[in-house]
């Protein structure tokens, strides 16, 4: 069996892939943290497959599954050109977001973040980007220390919702 990690830009073709693991990782990672209903609120607006063919269309947005081997494991999301949500553009230009990683709790433990995460620095550079930015939980320390591990510092934070539950996001950036 083949474990190696690899990627793949995600086509029209894969959007069933990718909605099940947007699914299923946001359900393994954050389920037990809301109400019901403000979860499931939350997953048919931003997780379902309509909702994904509209972020997918989007200017800039680009989207990869993670594979170990021929097995899906996680995937990425990334926006370029796209500012942060608090006071003033980010510095140096050009930025890009780094949205989403997620990774199914089967493959975690394997370096598969860190395999996503630096492939999306080897994308910021093949697009001439000089600074990534992103917003994490405030609860998700795991999250947060695997970033600032990674060089990315807190510069800011912005209100994230969930159903009728408003969230602080932490906002990181770091720059190439």
């Amino acid at each position: 069996m083949d474990t190696s990690l690899h990627v793949v830009p995600v086509s029209t073709e894969l959007l069933d892939l990718l909605v099940m693991l947007e699914q299923r990782t946001f359900t393994e990672t954050f389920v037990h943290q809301y109400n019901p209903a403000d979860f499931n609120a939350f997953m048919e607006e931003k997780k379902s497959k309509k909702a994904l063919t509209a972020e997918m269309a989007a200017p800039g947005c680009l989207y990869y599954i993670l594979y170990e081997g021929t097995s899906p494991a996680g995937f990425l999301k990334l926006n370029l050109h796209k500012q942060p949500d608090h006071n003033g553009p980010l510095a140096p230009d050009p930025v890009m977001e780094l949205e989403k990683i997620y990774v199914l709790k089967a493959f975690q433990g394997m370096k598969a973040g860190q395999f996503l995460l630096d492939y999306a620095q080897e994308v910021a550079v093949r697009h001439g980007i000089k600074t990534i930015w992103l917003g994490v939980w405030e609860y998700n320390t795991k999250a947060y220390h695997f970033y600032e591990k990674n060089g990315f510092e807190k510069f800011g934070s912005h209100i994230f919702m969930m159903g009728n539950q408003e969230d602080t996001d932490w906002l990181m950036r770091k720059q190439l």
